[in-house]
């Protein structure tokens, strides 16, 4: 059972080919009224699960609000269909486990994430499926900084949760931590990077005995870090390992600047490969029209140039629409409103303004004829079959199958931080309502 759950954690963090891009919600008829019955509604299994998923969930007729605590974490508290609440505590006995199972290396991945000032906000997409999130507490100890932030991708429906099986994942779940902010205000998220032709980077050293999971990054920053400069120098001390070819990882990182000077400084962390194919880390601290975004599929500007972006043509027009949208950003329901701009579904649009074509056409060779006419290597004779299959991957979304083989994709969560206050607001699956939470605890 361990390493099946395992699996669906990576797994279910795995950014595939061109669909990992992030998108607006689509205002296609019926939308709103479909996605507002998601939170309410139970759905199907997956019909993609392993073969003993449904078996293994057990009593799934508890019709409880929480899952009973253990040495690891607490009771796991409902906040929807979709969010669960927990506290976890004494994981670290089990970081070999993690790392041990991740050196499998399975893909990683995520959305936009945006700096404004003190306000971070990020969208992470994956499949339209039943899994749950989970937001994360962490209290503080002598070694350790209290953190809040949110895991997905753990395979789990909410049946297994309540079900009171203490599935073996619970144990490194906090590894798989996308996004948070901890005690200190140092906010970190992981994105998926494409260094396409390049190929693969390998470990800056030849000794695996120590290597690090790019998803555990997040998790090892937040519990220990207090500023940049303590990230970044924990970051030269690890040995993140690859994922291979297309999936390299980058994060961005915002906090203190040092212990001496609380300057709040926002930076990007590369992994750019040298001739070796060794990766040296690059500190990022300054973007293009002094904008920190960072998104999947290309470099965020770490020469500071446009050009290090559109090396990396797939989710530039998403890029673009937040650079045009930046200024909207600069308070917290501003954010909000900025992240529904790149919602997944915006994918599904053709004739939106904020529609992005690279991304779902699994190529950067495209261009656009028209408005609504995308053409696969720009050929106006593809726009048809192009358009076709937008159709269809929108009209299994507002079915809202989540057992179909083929799944549809959506905006899994949305995390808005208050990097002054240490708070996070969480929207899940493109919903209306958000969700506030400070480090210990559920605020409204």
């Amino acid at each position: 059972m361990k390493k099946r759950y395992l699996s669906l954690l990576l797994a279910g963090v795995c950014v595939a080919g061109a669909l990992s891009g992030c998108g607006a919600k689509t205002e296609a008829p019926a939308t709103e009224e479909v996605k507002a019955e998601a939170e309410d509604t139970a759905a199907e299994d997956d019909a993609d699960a392993p073969e003993e998923s449904v078996e293994e969930a057990l009593d799934v007729s508890t019709g409880e609000d929480t899952m009973a605590a253990s040495d690891t974490h607490s009771d796991f508290v409902r906040v929807t269909d979709y969010v669960f609440e927990v506290t976890f505590d004494n994981y670290e006995q089990y970081f070999e486990d993690s790392r041990a199972f991740m050196s499998e290396k399975y893909k990683i991945g995520a959305c936009s994430s945006v700096q404004n000032d003190m306000i971070r906000g990020r969208n992470y997409d994956w499949y339209y499926d039943d899994s749950v999130c989970f937001v994360a507490h962490v209290p503080a100890t002598e070694d350790r900084h209290a953190s809040v932030g949110v895991v997905t991708g753990a395979g789990l429906t909410a049946e297994q949760v309540l079900s009171g099986e203490e599935h073996d994942i619970y144990k490194i779940l906090p590894y798989g931590t996308l996004d948070g902010i901890n005690d200190e205000g140092l906010c970190i998220n992981i994105n998926v990077v494409n260094f396409g032709e390049k190929g693969e980077f390998v470990m800056r050293t030849e000794d695996t005995s120590d290597d690090v999971a790019p998803l555990a990054v997040p998790r090892l920053l937040l519990d220990k870090a207090g500023n940049i400069e303590e990230a970044v120098a924990m970051l030269k001390e690890m040995d993140i390992y690859s994922l291979g070819k297309g999936n390299e990882a980058h994060y961005m990182l915002s906090g203190k600047t040092s212990a001496t000077d609380d300057t709040y400084k926002c930076v990007v962390i590369e992994l750019i490969p040298d001739e070796n194919k060794h990766y040296q880390i690059s500190v990022v601290d300054k973007f293009v029209g002094d904008m920190p975004i960072m998104t999947n599929f290309h470099l965020t500007g770490y020469d500071g140039t446009m050009e290090s972006l559109t090396e990396h043509p797939m989710g530039l027009e998403r890029y673009e629409i937040l650079v045009k949208n930046y200024g909207m950003s600069d308070t917290i329901p501003g954010m909000q409103d900025l992240m529904k701009k790149v919602y997944f579904t915006r994918n599904y649009d053709l004739y939106s303004d904020n529609w992005w074509y690279s991304d779902m056409a699994k190529s950067a060779n495209l261009t656009m004829a028209d408005r609504g006419a995308a053409c696969l290597n720009g050929d106006p004779a593809n726009a048809g079959a192009y358009e076709a299959q937008i159709r269809t991957e929108m009209a299994d979304y507002l079915n809202r199958s989540r057992s179909d083989k083929d799944k549809s994709w959506h905006t899994v969560h949305t995390s808005v931080f208050d990097c002054e206050k240490n708070e996070l607001y969480m929207t899940s699956q493109e919903g209306a309502i958000v969700y506030h939470f400070g480090l210990d605890s559920r605020i409204d």
